[in-house]
């Protein structure tokens, strides 16, 4: 009679993870495995999101020439200026490709705000002026960007890397 312990929900551990022919894959199972050593997981959203932003990272670490995920905080309207970090999940530079759209999975906008200045990382170059760039992260992995427009108008910063597109949440000018 075999004595491994069979997992219901996820990989059987005792044969170690299945590695796939493509790095990215087989980086994404490995770190599931791994993960699975912060089993239980709570139900709530939070703890699942949390979970599979572990996983996404760890893959990151383990195959860093792939990794595409790019986190973007939009921060709040204050005297009609939104502040915007782009980030990796491991410190390093990298090279982004930039633009303000006018909705979620849009192209470049029509409408250039006021001013955009990027407080850190480099700008490699502006493509359109006030609406699109190609900017280099500083060390940490983080470029910083202020948006300033005087209008009620909504944006979204678009970011792309490795031919992966994310797009924030809304930088709302009311």
């Amino acid at each position: 009679m075999n004595q491994r312990h069979t997992e219901f929900f996820g990989p059987d551990l005792a044969r170690g993870p299945f590695a796939a022919s493509r790095i990215e894959t087989a980086a994404v199972q490995i770190a599931t495995a791994l993960a699975q050593l912060r089993a239980p997981v709570g139900r709530s959203d939070a703890d699942l999101k949390a979970h599979a932003d572990l996983i996404r990272e760890l893959a990151d670490r383990l195959a860093p020439d792939y990794a595409a995920f790019v986190s973007l905080s939009v921060g709040p309207e204050i005297s009609n200026n939104i502040q915007t970090s782009f980030r990796t999940a491991l410190t390093g530079y990298s090279l982004f490709h930039c633009w303000l759209a006018d909705d979620y999975g849009g192209g470049e906008t029509s409408t250039a705000p006021n001013s955009v200045t990027w407080n850190s990382g480099i700008v490699l170059a502006e493509i359109t002026a006030k609406k699109r760039y190609f900017v280099i992260t500083n060390a940490s992995g983080v470029a910083d960007v202020t948006v300033n427009d005087g209008g009620a108008r909504t944006w979204f910063w678009a970011v792309a890397r490795h031919g992966r597109v994310n797009y924030s949440s809304s930088l709302f000018f009311s």
